[in-house]
């Protein structure tokens, strides 16, 4: 049984879902998780925040159905509208960071990345936002400082692909929107989000998945 779920990190709605999701997480850790990149800017869509024009309407709805907050430096980020969002770099920085900490911490580690963003305004093509965290995840101990970190995506940044492979995943599995949750049982996919909402939403589904199929 696997559960797979597919995000953005400069995508909204699963800023807002992130909320509910790794709470409801927590009580089935044991259960591997995948998170693949949906690729919602890159090529000729990624440009700077203020071309897109539709954030700030977004977010209002975004706030109201999952209770969460947009930083003040992230509203001064739409304000300025110089930042250019780039998912290739976020997609890349999930790579490596999947190799680093277990994988029952990945989902938390995605949703601190969007803080990141959301919260306090940074850039997720800024390899610092990502050693940020290195502590957090204690990152240390595993034989990579953050100076070894902030290296090792600087030259994968430099070096990417414009089309990263979660991208062509995303579109094999005929996603077209995001965030969605799948979960994978006896190879047979189920949708895990539906409508939710708060944690309790999900664990009734993952009840009904697991016991009933």
């Amino acid at each position: 049984m696997k559960i797979l779920y597919f995000w953005d990190a400069y995508c909204g709605w699963c800023y807002g879902f992130d909320k509910i999701f790794t709470k409801f997480y927590e009580n089935h850790s044991d259960v591997e998780i995948e998170i693949i990149s949906g690729g919602l800017f890159f090529g000729d869509n990624s440009k700077k925040i203020k071309e897109y024009g539709y954030f700030q309407e977004g977010n209002k709805k975004i706030s109201e159905m999952y209770n969460v907050e947009f930083g003040e430096k992230y509203n001064e980020v739409l304000e300025e509208g110089e930042m250019v969002l780039n998912s290739v770099h976020p997609a890349i920085a999930m790579d490596v960071i999947k190799e680093l900490i277990p994988n029952s911490q990945i989902l938390h580690f995605a949703y601190d990345v969007q803080c990141k963003f959301f919260i306090e305004g940074k850039s997720l093509s800024d390899v610092q936002t990502y050693v940020e965290l290195c502590e957090k995840y204690g990152l240390d101990s595993y034989d990579l400082d953050s100076y070894d970190l902030a290296l090792k995506l600087t030259i994968a940044f430099k070096n990417s692909n414009p089309i990263h492979p979660d991208f062509i995943k995303t579109l094999n599995f005929g996603i077209e929107s995001y965030p969605t949750a799948v979960l994978e049982k006896d190879g047979e996919y189920y949708d895990l989000r539906g409508y939710a909402t708060v944690p309790e939403d999900i664990e009734t589904h993952y009840n009904l998945i697991t016991k009933r199929f």
